[in-house]
């Protein structure tokens, strides 16, 4: 085993709760049992603090999800979710065939058309996408109760028109395929009072929407998102697809945050993203 890999078998878990059982605690190779916060939480700080202390390098190769469910002792569920976080976020890129590796850094935190209109309109925004979030994760857990199959299948459609628009690098169409995904979600509700209220935040957030499709590894955090909110729907699972909503929009939540921080602007209403998620849902493993 190289000393990359080595390297990346080596998540170490400070915790003063209780050892592990199966090492003594002598062995500097030995793992402890995570504290008691959301399970995914915790594991997305154990990769992150590993890559902001240079243990983990832009490109590196993590464990697969057994192994790594194995070193931390936790479910692989749980390693799935912080892992798809984590790639929602820019911060691991998940190779389909390949595995799961660190993200290279981006040349540019964010652009400058996207710094300045957070810094402007970055309160009013966030607000947006806090209402955003409870509408769409209602409207997502009564499509899965509702939603027919032309719902599925149209739903299905749109997905792929903002897949098919991100591989072209056509920013524009990212835009207005991404729109047309969600107000599809909102159309399989069939709650016309809950998709009224949501047209009227579309256009306030149009140009943000835009930005965001400009900023570097958009499509990681899109296309992964929609797969994921479309996915639960279609197992009927509100706890999934609510999920996916509240993850997919809070990413947006917190790229608006640091934009407003990088432009020396204050946001001190604005959450953090674990704390953004737990007001929409009750389930730790959301906020993972």
């Amino acid at each position: 085993m190289s000393d990359i890999e080595q390297e990346c078998y080596c998540f170490a878990v400070s915790s003063t709760e209780q050892a592990s059982p199966a090492r003594p605690r002598e062995d500097p190779g030995a793992y402890t049992a995570l504290s008691r916060r959301p399970v995914t939480e915790v594991i997305a700080e154990v990769i992150t603090e590993r890559i902001r202390s240079g243990s983990l390098q832009p490109g590196d190769k993590l464990p697969a999800e057994p192994e790594l469910a194995r070193q931390l002792q936790v479910g692989r569920g749980s390693v799935r979710e912080a892992i798809r976080t984590l790639h929602t976020l820019g911060v691991l890129q998940v190779v389909r065939g390949r595995g799961t590796f660190v993200a290279e850094p981006m040349r540019q935190s964010h652009s400058e058309q996207f710094v300045g209109l957070s810094s402007v309109g970055g309160a009013e925004l966030a607000q947006v996408l806090e209402l955003r979030i409870a509408l769409e994760t209602a409207a997502v857990s009564l499509a899965c109760v509702r939603a027919t199959e032309d719902d599925l299948a149209e739903m299905r459609r749109r997905a792929a028109d903002h897949e098919a628009a991100a591989e072209r690098g056509d920013v524009h169409a990212e835009h207005r395929t991404d729109e047309a995904f969600h107000d599809s979600l909102l159309q399989a509700a069939h709650n016309q009072n809950l998709h009224s209220m949501y047209r009227m935040i579309v256009p306030q957030m149009s140009d943000f929407r835009l930005e965001t499709l400009k900023l570097e590894r958009s499509s990681q955090r899109f296309v992964p998102g929609h797969r994921d909110i479309l996915n639960g729907i279609i197992a009927r699972s509100p706890r999934e697809s609510g999920n996916a909503v509240a993850r997919h929009i809070a990413g947006l939540y917190k790229e608006l945050r640091a934009a407003i921080e990088e432009s020396g602007s204050a946001a001190p209403s604005m959450l953090e993203f674990s704390e953004l998620i737990s007001c929409f849902t009750s389930d730790p493993e959301a906020a993972g």
